[in-house]
């Protein structure tokens, strides 16, 4: 699928050769958010057929904020929240109010 972005000229030739490799590295799943999104019977449900993009995308949003753990704990439990509720959250962070 990387690939085919690619080839689909969507990564700028200028960072092709930096971006692959790592875009290309599977990606690991930090140990201690997944069983917090399962102990939430419902939430682990729903997140199990979330899309695998979402997943990593999602996790790693969260992952994001370990170093601010109050950051990190809003994250997990708004996540685990609307996961709950079988939504997905779309958006990133804010950044769709510069693409009007």
């Amino acid at each position: 699928r990387l690939i085919w972005l690619d080839q689909q000229g969507l990564i700028h030739p200028k960072i092709r050769a930096t971006v692959l490799p790592i875009i290309q590295e599977p990606y690991v799943f930090p140990e201690d958010i997944l069983p917090e999104i399962r102990k939430d019977a419902e939430a682990g449900e729903h997140f199990n057929h979330f899309s695998a993009s979402y997943q990593r995308i999602r996790v790693a949003y969260i992952d994001a904020a370990r170093h601010r753990p109050a950051e990190f704990e809003k994250r997990l439990n708004s996540f685990i929240c609307k996961t709950r509720e079988n939504k997905l959250i779309t958006g990133y962070g804010g950044i769709e109010k510069y693409y009007v």
